[in-house]
């Protein structure tokens, strides 16, 4: 991660939201992690385990929704076929 002010959480990717706590992972594993920075680094996990939850759970509702009209679209045409 870069020294620069973080994103917000809307403007992070997945992708890079786990790269990001990745990083912070290691950094906490290190030796020469500053003590000071110890609980906004915690702190900044948080948030991204927090956002990468929510976009795994929206993700979860939009593919249940894609095969549920799957499933409908199925049914309508097992329909359509038992009437011919």
């Amino acid at each position: 991660m870069n020294d620069n002010q973080p994103e917000p959480d809307e403007a992070v990717g997945y992708a890079d939201a786990m790269a990001e706590l990745e990083q912070i992972l290691r950094d906490l594993e290190g030796d020469d992690l500053d003590v000071d920075m110890l609980a906004s680094r915690v702190e900044r996990a948080s948030s991204l385990i927090r956002l990468c939850r929510e976009r795994i759970g929206a993700a979860r509702v939009q593919v249940e929704r894609v095969v549920a009209n799957l499933d409908s679209e199925d049914q309508g045409s097992a329909e359509g076929d038992e009437g011919s």
